[in-house]
């Protein structure tokens, strides 16, 4: 699975790093690797200040990298604070915003504002049952998706990543549309 995603990143079309991209996604995976329990992840990389308007911390103690910019490679080996990973956020709600350069700049971040319904018409007009299907999932999914979905066209340059806690299943989004989605991961966790 590494290797198709890595090769899927290296070639999508925004102009971060992909050696960010796949260093990222290589975190994922060893994060849910790791982990037994179900959890959810969303993950911004190539965030810019200038989008804060669409982010709010409803829940200052989940911001646990506000004013610290962990810089991401060093997370995939030991980090030096273990308070301060990736890891630690497994269970809050929100988004972690990384920015083009690496540094983790906040988590527990809730995304509004982006409009979902009205991309989804946009991208992939026509009637459909539901939205999950309109933006083009093969399974219903829930809010973190559709709002990661959303987010990867809104915030133009974007890479978005999500797992899903139903599945463990890991989606990446660019310019609004799936560009990798692996399978379900529940079999690893029994």
């Amino acid at each position: 699975m590494q290797a198709k995603i890595n090769k899927i990143l290296e070639h999508s079309k925004n102009d971060i790093s992909p050696a960010l991209k796949q260093r990222t996604a290589e975190l994922i995976f060893r994060i849910r690797e790791r982990h037994s329990d179900p959890f959810g992840l969303f993950v911004i990389l190539g965030w810019q200040e200038r989008w804060q308007k669409f982010a709010v911390t409803p829940d200052s103690s989940q911001d646990i990298f506000r004013g610290r910019n962990i810089h991401q490679p060093y997370e995939l080996g030991q980090p030096v604070n273990r308070q301060r990973h990736i890891g630690a956020t497994l269970n809050f709600d929100g988004a972690i915003l990384i920015d083009r350069e690496g540094n983790i700049l906040h988590s527990g971040v809730m995304i509004e504002g982006l409009r979902p319904r009205e991309i989804a018409a946009k991208l992939n007009p026509g009637e459909f049952s539901d939205l999950s299907r309109q933006f083009g999932f093969k399974e219903k999914v829930h809010t973190r998706h559709l709002t990661a979905i959303t987010a990867s066209f809104q915030f133009k340059g974007t890479t978005v990543f999500t797992v899903s806690e139903e599945s463990g299943s890991i989606h990446v989004f660019e310019d609004g549309k799936i560009v990798y989605a692996s399978p379900r991961a529940e079999s690893s966790r029994n």
